[in-house]
């Protein structure tokens, strides 16, 4: 049955500011010029094959734990810096209610990638999306542009669960009303590097090198941060010194240069399972959508980034490219400062093409799909330009002689999707109920030499900042032991500073970790560095999954765990 019930619906939404009146860079002369963005939306009537539900005029899908994918319409707006967004109005035409005569699949739950339970919360909601319409403001940079963000989400066809029915509009008409501005930035430095006295010599090493390859580099010690910069606590005075370097500046990289007990990283309060977890992000999320100074501490309680009812306002764009050689002492300085120089002074790399994919049936007991191969699957296809190098529980070599002597090959890049901890990574074949594990100690044995790759973890606590094997601050997370590593390992990794979440169907990586690995690979171009990368990617991820909000608050989790251990300022092939 189709009912008829609405011809026009308005909705408008008023935004009070977004960047504008905080700004502290510099604003052009000619700011502020009143302009619209129209776009009206039509839509065919929904149809369901196999269960889902799709609508002609969509460009993508909305994914939320335990209701169904639901067609939509995506439109990502960006405008410089300083453009303040004024009004955006939905105008919802058409508008109809139709039975639903078979049963339509719900999308799964996320699960722990330490032990594959299912992270349940919350969904009652009276009609799935709760709007015709969704938005998000944030400030951050898009390549080297700093960019307010305007992803806005149009829900043509909308689920009401108790009543087993869709409701649908066949034309949406979107209108933004904006003023656009353009912040005049300085151009003195590119690079700044943050570093503890001990590795002063090694940090000024790696900028000399910089320099010779174009980034302009300054280094700064921490005490003089500390002496020099206002703020509560030591994280915060690194991170109010990294704002006045943009403004005075105009940098866009921030390199950490030690571990936690030198270069001090912020306890974050979004993780799920226990009293928070590390995340240098905080430094990369230097403003929010008004241009102000993004404390992650809101409410003013002196928990940063929390979630739940006492939660933060956080922009988590990122306003900055930042990464850590979390160097314990002098030799592993100058052994990464080596590596790096080696690397990018290297002008034939013909091992960089090669791209090695890892992973197996990452939840055997849960269901019927080996989630780590899939994951590979979807990251070969983005990757088309880039040779397949396939580990896998299914080809039977995901074993660790196997994976050195294929990683002591080389590669340009590694992405391992499936369970990880302090001290290795481990995934299982299918249905099986024993793990396959990779080590620490087995990296003696990899012999790859200046064949270096750059390996994204989708998987747990390979970059925990904390982790030190027996007490031992020489044997660290696994991450950053691959990156120390004197003659072989990796040039830089991506890993989880605790234990992250995912889901992953048939259709793809749709949440958290898999999500990450799959747009890090997606984010590739020739030229770019890994930093790059991974803010792409946490882009993406915040102009899609999280504009919706999917899957809870767990975004915020995964966006602030997961980061970079090497040179954020690492030029690739």
């Amino acid at each position: 049955m189709k009912a008829k019930i609405a011809s026009l619906l308005v909705i408008a939404f008023i935004i009070l500011s977004a960047a504008g009146e905080n700004v502290h860079l510099k604003i052009s002369p000619e700011q502020m010029q009143p302009e619209i963005f129209e776009k009206t939306l039509n839509f065919s009537r929904p149809f369901i094959e196999d269960g889902k539900i799709y609508m002609h005029g969509c460009n993508s899908r909305i994914y939320s734990a335990g209701m169904p994918a639901l067609p939509e319409h995506k439109i990502i707006l960006k405008f410089p810096f300083g453009t303040k967004i004024e009004r955006i109005v939905c105008r919802v035409n058409e508008i109809s209610v139709e039975n639903l005569n078979e049963k339509i699949s719900a999308m799964p739950f996320p699960r722990a990638m330490n032990n594959g339970s299912v992270i349940k919360y919350n969904i009652s909601q009276d009609e799935f999306p709760s709007a015709w319409m969704s938005y998000k403001i944030g400030a951050g940079l898009d390549g080297n542009n700093r960019t307010i963000f305007l992803p806005i989400h149009v829900y043509p066809v909308r689920y009401l669960p108790d009543e087993n029915k869709i409701e649908y509009a066949r034309s949406i008409s979107i209108e933004v009303e904006y003023k656009k501005a353009a912040v005049i930035e300085k151009d003195l430095y590119d690079l700044i590097i943050i570093t503890p006295e001990e590795f002063k010599s090694m940090a000024y090493k790696l900028a000399e090198h910089k320099e010779k390859h174009g980034i302009k580099t300054k280094v700064v010690s921490l005490s003089y941060i500390y002496t020099h910069s206002y703020g509560r606590d030591e994280p915060e005075k690194i991170k109010l010194f990294l704002r006045d370097a943009i403004e005075k500046y105009g940098i866009k990289y921030a390199l950490l240069f030690g571990d936690i007990e030198h270069v001090p990283s912020r306890r974050a309060y979004s993780f799920i399972w226990g009293d928070g977890m590390y995340s240098d992000y905080y430094y990369a999320d230097i403003y929010d959508a008004n241009g102000s100074f993004c404390s992650w501490d809101s409410n003013g309680n002196n928990r940063f980034g929390e979630t739940g009812k006492n939660a933060d306002k956080v922009d988590l764009y990122a306003d900055l490219y930042v990464g850590r050689l979390a160097c314990h002492d002098l030799d592993e300085a100058k052994t990464v400062v080596n590596k790096i120089i080696k690397y990018e002074n290297s002008s034939e790399k013909p091992w960089f093409r090669r791209l090695i994919l890892m992973g197996g049936d990452t939840f055997p007991k849960w269901n019927d799909i080996a989630e780590g191969e899939i994951v590979n699957a979807f990251v070969a296809n983005a990757r088309q330009d880039f040779e397949h190098i396939w580990i896998q529980t299914s080809l039977h070599n995901f074993l660790p002689w196997k994976i050195n002597a294929i990683w002591s090959e080389g590669s340009g890049f590694i992405s391992y999707s499936g369970h990880g901890f302090e001290y290795g990574f481990g995934t299982y074949p299918k249905n099986s109920k024993w793990m396959i594990a990779y080590y620490t100690p087995y990296l003696l044995w990899l012999k790859n030499g200046d064949k270096l790759p750059v390996i994204f973890f989708d998987a747990c606590l390979t970059a925990k900042l904390d982790y030190h094997m027996f007490g031992n601050p020489n044997i660290p997370c696994f991450a950053w032991c691959l990156v120390k590593k004197a003659n072989g390992g990796a040039i830089a990794t991506i890993g989880a500073t605790e234990s992250a979440t995912t889901t992953v169907t048939e259709e793809g990586p749709i949440g958290q970790a898999g999500y990450l690995n799959l747009h890090f690979f997606m984010a590739y171009q020739h030229g770019t560095t890994p930093s790059k990368m991974l803010v792409k990617a946490k882009h993406d991820y915040l102009n899609d999954i999280a504009s919706s909000k999917a899957n809870d608050r767990l975004y915020e989790m995964t966006l602030e765990q997961f980061i970079l251990l090497g040179d954020p300022s690492l030029q690739l092939p």
